[in-house]
């Protein structure tokens, strides 16, 4: 009787290498990859066009109509930038005209009133992108929120003990530290930046020139030095904890496979399937993660960067005016539209690259 206990068990054992798909949808409920689609908004939802976490998809054909979408979605902010660097041009214009027209005039009072009439038309766009920047930051950062755990535990499961548990704390902490980071002090900077802006055109001075300077110095050092550190851990993590992962798993794999005489190498091949399904499910888990992402950000980020394109253009064109410094006004303006920018697009793809990292740890 006891023989024939063995052989049902030992068969049971020898079928479980064919069912790792099967174990890969178990798993998936387990480690909770179905409640990614809970930390995204209708509109996100809708541009992955029924993507699930727990299936595979097909990167190259989503990730193309996420681009479609974003740029479709430009449209209209693009008859807005062109509506407001229309009429930044046409201040700039008139005010070149004032100058040469009305000597009377002085160039102190020409500076001042092109100074207001260019901040105020450019105010409310510099606000909105400056909203849609920090609305696309909380919908990526709530996102993650949900996506690293599944990330993390899909990797433990897999293996990667030692790297699930350095990538997730650094993540979080960083991605956490930049976006703390954004709302709290480069937002605010980038405000003042443009304020700075507007009086160095209005008033002159060396003074309100350093200020400025100094103001988007901060701005871009904060970003470049995040962003730096953060690459340069994730890049010490996996070389260091990836290798003693490995490691470890060869070697445990070894012993359960000498230690248990003749069934052993069955075991070890039946956790391998294991391990293989949480694999799996890290993969789908990380490619759905991906294009989430993409399509939280992606949209924003072009309508941002038709934003600061078009002021870039207006500038340039400014420039040739004689305008007694409303040039330099529209290309400062640029420039703080520009950070909001770069805000969006490190806050994106430092999620993209946890991601990634993620993926691309210990694979079995």
């Amino acid at each position: 009787m006891k023989k024939v206990v063995l052989l049902v068990l030992l068969s049971l054992l020898l079928v479980l290498p064919a069912r790792a798909q099967s174990i890969a949808e178990q798993e998936a409920g387990i480690l909770g990859a179905q409640t990614l689609t809970e930390g995204l908004d209708e509109e996100a939802l809708e541009r992955l066009g029924g993507l699930s976490p727990t299936a595979p998809a097909d990167f190259a054909a989503s990730l193309c109509q996420i681009l479609a979408d974003a740029l479709h979605d430009i449209r209209l902010p693009l008859r807005e930038a062109a509506k407001t660097c229309g009429m930044l041009l046409a201040a700039t214009l008139l005010c070149s005209l004032c100058a040469q027209l009305e000597p009377s005039l002085s160039a102190q009072a020409v500076r001042l009133g092109g100074a207001l009439a260019l901040t105020a038309i450019c105010a409310g766009g510099l606000r909105s992108m400056i909203g849609l920047a920090a609305g696309t930051l909380d919908r990526i950062g709530t996102f993650v929120t949900f996506l690293l755990p599944v990330l993390s535990a899909a990797l433990s499961a897999s293996g990667g003990m030692t790297s699930a548990a350095a990538l997730y704390a650094g993540s979080m902490l960083f991605i956490d530290v930049l976006m703390r980071l954004i709302r709290s002090l480069l937002i605010p900077l980038t405000y003042a930046f443009t304020a700075l802006s507007a009086a160095e055109c209005a008033v002159g001075g060396e003074t309100l020139q350093r200020l400025r300077e100094l103001t988007g110095w901060i701005i871009q050092t904060a970003l470049k030095g995040v962003m730096y550190v953060f690459t340069a851990y994730l890049t010490a993590t996996g070389l260091i904890a990836g290798s003693a992962d490995a490691a470890a798993v060869k070697a445990a794999g070894s012993a359960l496979s000498t230690a248990v005489p003749v069934v052993g190498s069955i075991l070890s091949g039946a956790a391998g399937t294991v391990l293989a399904g949480a694999d799996i499910v890290r993969n789908y888990a990380g490619v759905f993660g991906l294009l989430a992402i993409l399509a939280t950000g992606l949209a924003p980020f072009c309508r941002i960067g038709v934003h600061y394109l078009a002021l870039k253009l207006t500038a340039a064109v400014g420039g040739t005016m004689q305008c007694g410094g409303l040039g330099g006004l529209l290309s400062n303006l640029s420039a703080a539209m520009g950070y909001m920018l770069a805000m969006t697009g490190c806050a994106a793809l430092m999620a993209l690259l946890s991601t990634c990292w993620f993926m691309k740890a210990v694979r079995l």
